[in-house]
């Protein structure tokens, strides 16, 4: 069933180092060579691949030969099911695990290096969804301009207010509710000034399938050219599947998919923005879903 939602408020630039920030995404996948036709077919991507073994032929996708993701295989049977990931910047991996673990999370791997790139640790935040996180070498890191490249990322979850404190202890965030709190709940993180994350309160109207857990979702910018109902049309011509419709918000139109693996994302025209509602309650969130129950 199609609910209502609502999102943060998209970045459109590089970001600088911020520790809590999103340092980097990456999808695992069944096809790895189908993946990357998948998304060299809808976003443009050209693609590099690591030839150091150890990296197990990771490939970096790249945007006007900037990176904007990262793709990799999963063993089969595989012990996750293929998912975009999302790393957070970290300053010191080691004291971000040590806060990761005392606030009932729990790691998966790391920290462990990743050679030239830096040092890299993934876990299960205590609402039960997998998150990395990223000390960098250098200034590598994720491309966050234009159509293609990342736009924002969420965290969906059963336990909203168990994930905003969690995250709050472990990067300080300044978290702000901008639904009604009980239909909508939705949270922006933000640090320095700048709105980095959201947080999705999942109920059972909005999860589909029912059984859906906790998981971050990313958000891809499309060209306002060709716009977001014709990049739904690209992702079932490319084998992918579309989850929610495509629908309008006051920032922008939305649509939730997946790729051929079943890993899902979103993709977002910002241009294309409802005007504020005028009678709706301060502090909430108005979109216009086609399914509108």
């Amino acid at each position: 069933m199609r609910k209502k939602r609502a999102s943060g408020s998209p970045g459109t630039h590089d970001t600088p180092f911020i520790p809590g920030s999103v340092w980097w995404i990456d999808v695992s996948s069944t096809d790895p060579a189908g993946s990357r036709d998948f998304y060299a077919g809808l976003f443009g991507w050209s693609y590099q691949v690591d030839p150091d073994p150890r990296r197990r032929l990771y490939t970096t996708a790249l945007l006007t030969g900037r990176p904007v993701a990262g793709l990799a295989g999963v063993p089969l049977p595989a012990r996750w099911p293929a998912a975009w990931m999302v790393y957070l910047a970290s300053a010191n991996i080691e004291y971000t695990a040590q806060v990761f673990t005392q606030g009932g999370g729990r790691v998966l791997a790391g920290p462990v290096d990743v050679p030239g790139q830096g040092r890299m640790l993934a876990g299960v935040d205590p609402t039960g969804a997998v998150i990395g996180f990223w000390q960098p070498a250098g200034r590598w890191m994720v491309h966050t301009t234009g159509p293609g490249a990342l736009s924002w990322a969420e965290l969906n979850t059963w336990d909203g207010p168990r994930a905003d404190e969690f995250f709050a202890t472990l990067f300080g965030y300044r978290q702000r509710q901008i639904g009604d709190g009980i239909e909508v709940d939705y949270t922006t993180w933000s640090r320095g000034g700048r709105t980095m994350l959201g947080r999705l309160q999942m109920n059972e109207d909005w999860a589909c399938p029912d059984d859906l857990g906790a998981h971050w979702l990313p958000y891809f910018a499309v060209d306002p050219r060709s716009g977001i109902d014709a990049a739904v049309d690209r992702v079932l011509e490319l084998g992918g599947w579309v989850d929610f419709d495509p629908y309008d918000s006051e920032l922008g139109r939305i649509a939730r998919v997946a790729d051929p693996s079943g890993a899902a994302f979103a993709l977002i025209d910002p241009t294309q923005r409802l005007e504020p509602a005028t009678d709706l309650p301060v502090g909430s969130a108005g979109v216009d879903d086609p399914y509108d129950d």
